[in-house]
């Protein structure tokens, strides 16, 4: 499967950093969140991000001691590849759409990574919804830390695909 569009669930700290990534690296990124004040909250951590990524590139072009493996695919790169990067962590920043819609969140989506609070009840709320929408191509995947993703497979409508 190619997969191109992305959607994260949950703008905090980790769905932040997981979909900033991924808009960095190429993908359509949708940020799905459960309120505008989520979105309120979410979009400076993403502003943020964007800040180091372009602070980090900028110091490699004179401490290769700033390399980072996630943001350059060599620490001896040229300030011409390195300034292309710095564009590319821009246009990623300009390229996550942020909605409270499932529908939107779920149209056209090839892979779903969960990443809201650790409260199970939210989690089975999310996916119960989620499930409605999703074309059946979509794989879906979990982020957290503390709970089982078995716990969950049922209700995302697509156990075989999680």
């Amino acid at each position: 499967m190619d997969i191109k569009n992305v959607t994260v669930a949950g703008g905090g700290v980790l769905g932040s950093q997981i979909a900033f990534q991924s808009a960095y690296c190429g993908f359509n990124v949708t940020v799905w969140l459960r309120s505008e004040g989520s979105v309120g909250r979410a979009k400076p951590k993403f502003e943020r991000l964007r800040t180091i990524y372009l602070n980090t590139l900028e110091a490699m072009k004179t401490n290769p001691q700033a390399y980072c493996r996630g943001l350059a695919p060599s620490p001896d790169m040229s300030v011409e590849e390195i300034d292309q990067l710095k564009a590319r962590a821009d246009a990623a920043l300009n390229n996550i759409t942020f909605t409270l819609s499932y529908e939107d969140a779920a149209r056209d989506c090839d892979l779903v990574i969960e990443a809201i609070a650790e409260n199970p009840e939210e989690k089975i709320a999310f996916y119960t919804e989620l499930a409605k929408h999703l074309p059946e191509k979509t794989i879906i995947a979990t982020n957290s830390s503390t709970m089982l993703p078995s716990a969950f497979a049922q209700y995302t409508g697509r156990p075989e695909k999680y």
